[in-house]
């Protein structure tokens, strides 16, 4: 896939209106290149002016190869095929300069393109005046605000339509940061007339604009029913802002009402607007109207968390004593944001208030003491409670967190006995299976342990159960004498309880692989079948795929559960990635942002509209939101794959890329593909927290080791975010460390994540020679024990999406 750039796109038909967020799409239109306007006068490139002391033959050649890298997504290659044909701007031929700042814009070499565009007379005439679009990016991008609104005007008087609305937005954003706030606003006002299908956000941005102006007039009006609810918030924000600067506090008031009616209830802008209101109206000396907006929205469960937590505690601030209510609120509030001291604190202030005396409440008290870790008032609340408490399980519950709160005191023998009390007086309640479960930990006899685990794993109800029966298993294993005949027993109950998710394939396999060692084929086969019926993506069903010779996914595809939704939602998906193309493309990621959370909120009951927003973004290389999306739409499926979900969790963007610096180290390109999808989920500009950047995650020392290899003349850290250096790097790399260790990819993978010198170390002291589940699962540290399960997981699943002779389709099941 081609790279995504900040070229605005010359889409045709992009008009119509947003009716409710977007349910009046807009006109149909074929989606141009990404990279248009295209440059006007390169189709004959033979006619091209050749250069001083260049053969004409040698500048039209690298032409025509710098036009095939950028429409293959290769701007630093395209770049390299230029820059010696340009190296005296001004005496090159205006296309091949307006070709080589394309290239290098795209991979972000904005010094380049500003050496190489500014001063040049003829900007207006060539490609449309596309000049002026990059050179406005290049100084922008290097902080200077008023050159690059000089190009930006010139660029959008040059422009027509899409372009010209991007153009004008872009002008609007420089003029703000350059403090020019009255002609910024003057610029989204444009914009909005330019392009309708944007007018919400360009009205909103034009109003904050028209505020910090100063300007006490009327900021441009925004069409009620056609704002996305994060453009009416800020819109609505800057309006009320204005009108309270300029006295009107009845108007700014009255306003926000209205606005808040027209933004869903419980909604992100709803819980924001409603905060806002409350400050104003204290601010008017209506505390009370304050107080109860505040009260709503610590309360409301649909609220955002952290809405909720800013409600509950200004609630707190405001003077004059609070009603059970308030305090019932903000204890709710203050218990969702996981501020449990706080929420027992607005408990007891509620029974001040004139609460009942609930043992209930006065149990919820005492757990979240003991959340807070306040072990002492935890322990002394739940013991005078517990006498108190009717029902068997909450009094049980008392009990239990009274005798875990002493785990810090240390008397292990005082908190045993207490836990054994627990067991033997509520026996069968959940809390009886957790206390089970807790003296199996503290029990140093392996033996004696098991026989604890086995006990809790009978307690279903007990939020520990399930991992106890895995400890049944586990533990069995661990005796002096294994008992693999217990551990079979355990984790077959295990898979026959627990049928579906990551670990049950996991417990499934490995309860095969026990079978298989004793012999027997036939509880081996039913097993390893288990695990790939439990998840078929997961690591542990693809091996157990391997041992029974067929393919996991192609259970998973086979029969796919189909989606369910109306005929409109693909054209209401199509309208979102429009509005959002246009966002990305204007330099807007704020507003980018703001506005993809919206359309996933008003989505969130139309699985097929969502399916097709995150298949959207992964085409335009935002994999790390379509992942994500993905991962909820599995979740609300439970957990039930099928092609397109697997294709927008497993993206493969800048596939030729891809492939080409695969082949070119001779690595397995989708061994590639899985290491990349791990590594930063094909996201360009990740940085990991210890100085790692790019899609392979290189360490800038190790980028200047490898740059001579990967072709790096002139290396610079900032290169790991080009994605062909990084990608050329990263397989260079991965086939290095193959080299090392004969192809054996998991000792690969190990070096690549913790460093060769322990992949070396681990081979000679962790017995590689027992086979590679043996060693896999004795790597010594955990994330890179998960990595080398989860990309050689992903590689499989690569496989099976793309295909070996690298098809986009799907491979059929066989």
């Amino acid at each position: 896939m081609r790279k995504e750039s900040s070229t605005p796109i010359a889409a045709a038909g992009l008009a119509g209106v947003m009716l409710g967020f977007g349910l009046v799409a807009f006109a149909s239109g074929t989606r141009a290149p990404v990279n248009v306007p295209a440059l006007v006068g390169i189709d004959s490139a033979t006619t091209l002016t050749a250069f001083p002391r260049l053969p004409r033959t040698s500048l039209a050649l690298a032409v025509v190869s710098a036009r095939g890298q950028l429409d293959a997504g290769r701007p630093w290659a395209a770049w390299n095929d230029l820059r010696d044909h340009i190296a005296n701007p001004g005496d090159a031929a205006p296309a091949a300069v307006l070709l080589a700042a394309r290239a290098a814009g795209e991979w972000g070499g904005w010094d380049h393109v500003r050496s190489l565009l500014r001063d040049q007379s003829w900007l207006d005439r060539e490609g449309r005046g596309e000049g002026w679009w990059w050179l406005g990016q290049a100084e922008e991008a290097a902080g200077r605000w008023d050159r690059a609104a000089v190009a930006y005007r010139r660029y959008a008087g040059l422009a027509r339509g899409r372009e010209r609305a991007v153009a004008q937005a872009r002008l609007g954003r420089v003029l703000v940061a350059n403090r020019r706030p009255a002609e910024a606003a003057a610029a989204y006002s444009a914009a909005a007339t330019t392009l309708p299908a944007l007018a919400d956000w360009f009205a909103a941005l034009g109003a904050e604009a028209h505020v910090a102006a100063g300007s006490r007039s009327a900021a441009p009006q925004l069409n009620a029913p056609a704002a996305s609810p994060a453009a009416r918030l800020r819109w609505a924000r800057a309006e009320i802002g204005r009108r309270r600067a300029a006295g009107d506090v009845a108007g700014a008031l009255a306003l926000a009402e209205r606005e808040a009616r027209l933004l869903e209830s419980g909604s992100v802008e709803s819980a924001a607007l409603s905060l806002d209101r409350a400050g104003w109206l204290a601010a008017a000396g209506r505390s009370a109207d304050a107080r109860e907006l505040l009260r709503e929205v610590a309360g409301d469960s649909a609220a955002p968390t952290d809405a909720r937590l800013a409600a509950a505690r200004r609630l707190g601030e405001i003077a004059g004593s609070r009603t059970v209510a308030e305090e019932m609120a903000r204890a709710a509030g203050f218990e969702a944001a996981r501020r449990p001291g706080l929420a027992a604190r607005s408990l007891r202030a509620a029974i001040n208030a004139g609460l009942p005396h609930d043992p209930a409440l006065r149990l919820r008290i005492g757990l979240l003491l003991f959340r807070e870790r306040d072990f002492g008032p935890a322990r002394t609340a739940l013991l005078d409670v517990a006498p108190r408490l009717t029902d068997a399980e909450h009094a049980a519950q008392a009990e239990l967190y009274a005798a875990r709160a002493l785990y810090r005191d240390g008397d292990r023998a005082r908190r045993l006995a207490e836990l054994r009390r627990v067991v033997e007086r509520r026996s069968g309640t959940a809390a009886a299976g957790t206390a089970l479960f807790l003296r199996a930990e503290d029990n140093p006899v392996l033996r004696g342990a098991v026989a604890l685990y086995s006990r809790a794993a009978e307690v279903r109800s007990s939020p520990e159960a399930r991992e106890a029966l895995f400890r049944v298993g586990e533990r069995s294993l661990r005796l002096k004498e294994p008992d693999r005949t217990g551990a079979i027993r355990a984790w077959e109950s295990y898979v026959a309880r627990y049928q579906k998710g990551e670990q049950t394939a996991e417990v499934a396999y490995r309860t095969g692989l026990l079978h298989e060692q004793a012999g027997r084929e036939a509880g081996a086969r039913t097993m390893y079948t288990a695990a790939i019926q439990a998840d078929p993506v997961s690591y542990h069903a693809l091996r157990a795929g391997e041992h029974l010779g067929v393919d996991p996914l192609g259970y998973t595809l086979r029969a796919p559960r189909p989606w369910v939704g109306l005929a409109s939602e693909p054209a209401q998906a199509r309208v979102v990635l429009a509005r959002l193309d246009v966002l990305r493309d204007a330099g807007l990621s704020r507003e980018w942002s703001a506005e993809l959370a919206a359309a996933e909120r008003h989505f969130a009951d139309r699985p097929v509209a969502l399916l097709s927003v995150a298949e959207g973004l992964a085409e335009r290389g935002h994999t790390v939101e379509g992942i994500r999306i993905g991962r909820t739409l599995l979740a609300q499926r439970g957990g039930e794959w099928d092609a397109r979900l697997l294709q927008v969790v497993f993206p493969l963007p800048m596939r030729e890329t891809l492939l080409a610096e695969a082949d070119r180290a001779g690595v397995d390109p989708m061994l590639l593909a899985a290491l990349i999808r791990q590594e930063s989920s094909f996201r360009p500009d990740a940085r990991s927290r210890v100085g790692a950047i790019g899609l392979g995650q290189i360490m800038p020392g190790t980028g200047k080791m490898l740059a001579r290899g990967a072709g790096v003349e002139e290396w610079e850290p900032r290169l790991l975010t080009v994605p062909e250096v990084n990608l050329r790097m990263g397989a260079l790399y991965l086939r290095d460390l193959l080299r090392r260790y004969d192809g054996a990819k998991d000792l690969a993978l190990a070096g690549y994540n913790a460093g060769p010198g322990r992949a070396d170390r681990w081979r000679r002291e962790l017995r590689y020679s027992d086979g590679p589940d043996a060693f896999r699962d004795r790597i010594p540290f955990a994330e890179t024990r998960q990595y080398v399960k989860v990309v050689l997981r992903n590689q499989a699943v690569y496989r099976r999406l793309y295909g070996r002779d690298r098809s986009p389709a799907l491979v059929t099941a066989e």
